[in-house]
């Protein structure tokens, strides 16, 4: 499918569905100009078509129009890009469901109009994803063209949302992927097919040479070999961002093995791992100024007997120590070696880890907003920012003092798990063992990784939502040349 921009007026170029938003008490001008010439005011109101968000009218106008799917916009007054994205992208599922191959949006023009084509362009690019290939008949879109239209449209806007909306699908397809295809291999494989990064891959035996303890012992019982994953993009002579995202391709929660119920959902505690790959994708396709290094910690958790075990002692690579309370508490103990090892190597100016840590923030939040927590208020605020440009909601938890000590042990240095109270919160406590005085921010996004019916994400087709590849490439953009 092609995204394309159009600086065509409404009358000029036929095609098969048009799109225009209408407000509940006013019209946009874009959707003015088709309303009044084929006089479709009559119409709407035969629909009982008021312009509220997610109402929806559909007229066949015939001529250069073909199907006009008009999507209601809400209050003015209220009006977001959220709102853009949810309505347009509710009208490109309709587009879908009729077959049709040529769709064109007209953006409101309301808002800022650049930023409204690149919302267009993203979305049209996350609406129409499928993920079908595992299916005998192939269940993608038949849309082969969506163009969009907008004030002083700019081919540049199109590709920037187009760009970072396929890296979404990227990610998505990676945390979709069933564990037995999505392996650690298999990442090292889709990390160096992308083009403009210098990719190296450390296994099994450097995480021994190393002291990678957790690492090598959370991979223990597993027979797909682990890998850590080290992208890095530089295109800046500034120290680094650096991301690291944790990729556990399938939890079974190890020797504390988890029930059987949802266990196949589990192929999804990779989504981490998935975003930092997706987001670093986007950095390079942009060609941002920035210089970014991604780390993938990447194996299963899974018991045999060379698993690890509760009670174990294990030595990380800056020499932190950590009991093993549960084996299902594995993805704080791939991160810490991950994390300590990225600061020493490569210097970053800041860093943020993405992973689906724990049911905890879950049960605080649900699964519509991630976590987040750090110990830099600076940075959290420059996170929480860019997650205002972008779909991804996130929510503050404190990472006092209080919760280092619920993690401390009596035979290591800490335990690798609190207990049930503050659950999100001591599995932060227990990452910022490894981050010294660097600037840092954890993400939990555990939940935003379940199928789509649990999160009414109107955008977000069933399977991995690919949350946070967006939030980092927006992040990114805050620490290019020029921007600080």
């Amino acid at each position: 499918m092609h995204i394309i921009s159009s600086d065509l007026t409404p009358d000029s170029k036929a095609r098969e569905v048009t799109v225009v938003g209408y407000f509940e008490d006013c019209v946009p001008e874009s959707a003015a100009d088709i309303i009044e010439k084929f006089n479709l005011s009559d119409s709407l109101r035969l629909f009982s078509f008021t312009g509220r968000r997610k109402q929806y009218a559909t007229i066949p106008v015939g001529g250069n129009v073909g199907l006009l799917i008009v999507a209601g916009l809400g209050k003015r007054s209220e009006f977001d890009y959220e709102t853009l994205r949810v309505a347009f992208s509710g009208a490109i599922a309709q587009s879908m469901t009729m077959n049709k191959k040529e769709v064109m949006l007209f953006a409101p023009g309301v808002l800022d109009s650049r930023k409204e084509t690149i919302e267009l362009s993203f979305i049209s690019r996350l609406a129409t994803y499928s993920f079908s290939r595992f299916r005998k008949n192939n269940g993608g879109t038949k849309i082969e063209n969506i163009s969009i239209h907008s004030l002083n449209i700019d081919a540049a806007d199109v590709a920037r949302g187009d760009i970072i909306g396929d890296s979404v699908n990227f990610a998505r397809d990676l945390a979709n992927m069933p564990a037995s295809i999505g392996t650690p291999t298999f990442f090292v494989e889709q990390a160096r097919s992308i083009n403009g990064l210098e990719v190296s891959v450390l296994g099994r035996e450097d995480f021994v040479r190393l002291g990678m303890g957790g690492l090598e012992a959370v991979s223990r019982g597993s027979g797909e070999p682990p890998k850590l994953i080290i992208m890095k993009y530089g295109n800046s002579a500034h120290a680094p961002v650096m991301f690291v995202g944790k990729g556990i391709t399938f939890d079974s929660g190890g020797i504390s093995i988890k029930p059987s119920e949802n266990l196949e959902n589990l192929k999804f505690d990779k989504s981490g791992a998935a975003a930092v790959i997706g987001a670093v994708r986007a950095v390079s396709a942009l060609r941002m100024n920035v210089s970014v290094v991604g780390i993938l910690p990447l194996t299963e958790n899974m018991p045999d007997g060379n698993a690890y075990k509760p009670g174990d002692v294990v030595r990380h690579y800056n020499g932190v120590t950590s009991e093993i309370i549960n084996t299902d508490a594995e993805g704080r103990l791939v991160l810490a070696d991950a994390l300590s090892y990225g600061i020493d190597m490569f210097h970053p100016r800041a860093v943020v880890d993405i992973a689906t840590l724990t049911g905890a923030r879950m049960i605080a939040l649900g699964n519509n907003i991630g976590a987040v927590m750090g110990n830099s208020d600076e940075l959290i605020e420059s996170v929480m920012e860019a997650a205002k440009s972008s779909w991804e909601q996130l929510w503050q938890l404190p990472l006092t003092e209080e919760f280092r000590e619920l993690i401390r042990s009596d035979i290591a240095d800490i335990r690798n798990t609190g207990g049930r109270p503050a659950g999100a919160e001591t599995a932060g406590a227990f990452l910022s063992y490894f981050v010294g005085d660097v600037p840092w921010v954890h993400l939990d996004i555990n939940g935003k990784s379940e199928p789509v019916g649990k999160t009414n994400v109107s955008y977000l087709p069933a399977g991995a939502s690919g949350f946070g590849v967006r939030l980092l490439v927006e992040f990114a953009s805050r620490f290019s040349d020029g921007m600080q």
